[in-house]
């Protein structure tokens, strides 16, 4: 019965780590310095640069507009889904991103509605 017990144990941490691995691996494709264009977003936050990257072990996001400097959070990645979390103005806001090639399109929801957004990669 124990050793049951210990096989089961061994698969699911195999598991847990071969997934976290790929999690890792995933990453790596939205890690750098993408270049934001949101034309439909109030004027000081229509362009900008975003920053991936890991620091400490922890994943940071770096959001820089024309004015402001904002850190995202939860950065996740599964797939070709990439999505983040920050703040503006005391305001949670969630992008919501489809990663292909060096492009990401999607949407940034707040609580003011849906806001189109394309990242593109800088090299």
């Amino acid at each position: 019965m124990r050793t049951v017990f210990s096989i089961a144990v061994l698969i699911f941490a195999l598991t847990f780590t071969v997934n976290a691995g790929n999690s890792d691996n995933a990453k790596k494709k939205v890690y750098g310095t993408w270049k934001v264009e949101a034309p439909d977003a109030p004027y000081d936050y229509q362009e900008g640069e975003i920053k991936f990257y890991k620091e400490d072990g922890k994943d940071m996001i770096k959001i820089m507009t024309t004015y402001d400097v904002i850190m995202g959070k939860n950065l996740k990645v599964q797939g070709n889904k990439v999505t983040f979390e920050f703040e503006v103005e005391y305001e949670l806001c969630t992008a919501k991103l489809e990663l292909k090639d060096n492009k990401m399109t999607g949407l940034v929801e707040t609580v003011e509605g849906n806001i189109p957004v394309t990242l593109t990669k800088k090299k």
